[in-house]
């Protein structure tokens, strides 16, 4: 991370990544999905599917791509893991989702979604690596946060009216995102989908990691479900622990160093 993405991230609880995924990666994905997801909306507009690591080894990838891996060592630290990943597909006229999220010990609720700095490190709770596949303008909706809100005091406060997208807000975001670009973000941070409002389709893959010693989900990858893993990628998908965990990236120091 440059010295401005430690400042952006910190300050706004997210950090857009520009062409994360190459043209030739996001027809890659995009076919995958038209064969592994091809079943029609219903009359919500929305629909949704875990797992989507399992469709195809460029599903795969996605859990180390190089593009994202210095941002996950930054933010959650060398031994980082992988949680869970699932799928979100709409149409326009889709509005599920809502805002949701925030400090874990504000909200009395998921104890895993936190944010802290100390000593010039940032260090989070489980975090998102949201890809697209299509692009969002600003006002298409999808992906919105509210900037900041991963250190605020009062996320409880948030309007039900607001939260549930009932009203806009002016602190309410929604950043334009084109396909290929990648979105990470803290769980800490206010988040949520916003109503669907352009024709074209929105596809996005969602992947979660967490500190190596922490856990969202309880359903753990395990290596017998996929077919060839590089060896960085059986770590990255090995359930928590405490004890004598490797890295999760070898010589990862010297990967942040470049």
């Amino acid at each position: 991370m440059t010295p401005e993405e430690r400042f952006i991230f910190d300050l706004e609880g997210y950090i857009l990544i520009k062409n994360a995924l190459s043209p030739e990666e996001v027809g890659t994905l995009n076919t995958i999905a038209d064969r592994e997801f091809g079943q029609p909306y219903d009359e919500t507009n929305f629909k949704r599917t875990s797992r989507v690591s399992g469709w195809d080894s460029a599903c795969v990838n996605l859990f180390d791509h190089p593009s994202v891996v210095p941002y996950l060592l930054e933010l959650l630290g060398p031994k980082f893991r992988a949680d869970h990943d699932y799928c979100i597909f709409m149409k326009n006229g889709a509005r599920q989702g809502g805002l949701h999220g925030g400090d874990g010990h504000a909200t009395g609720r998921a104890a895993d979604h936190w944010y802290r700095y100390r000593d010039c490190v940032m260090r989070n709770g489980l975090t998102v690596c949201t890809f697209f596949l299509t692009h969002a303008d600003v006002g298409d909706g999808g992906f919105g946060c509210i900037p900041g809100s991963h250190k605020s005091n009062f996320p409880k406060n948030l309007p039900a009216d607001v939260r549930n997208n009932e009203r806009s807000a002016h602190y309410v975001r929604q950043p334009a995102v084109q396909a290929g670009d990648a979105l990470i973000f803290t769980e800490a941070l206010i988040h949520g989908t916003l109503p669907w409002k352009a024709d074209h389709e929105r596809r996005a893959l969602l992947y979660k990691f967490s500190p190596g010693h922490s856990a969202w989900s309880d359903n753990f990858y395990t290596a017998g479900e996929f077919g060839d893993l590089t060896e960085q990628q059986k770590r990255v998908l090995t359930p928590p622990s405490i004890g004598q965990r490797p890295d999760t990236i070898e010589n990862w120091e010297a990967l942040l160093a470049d």
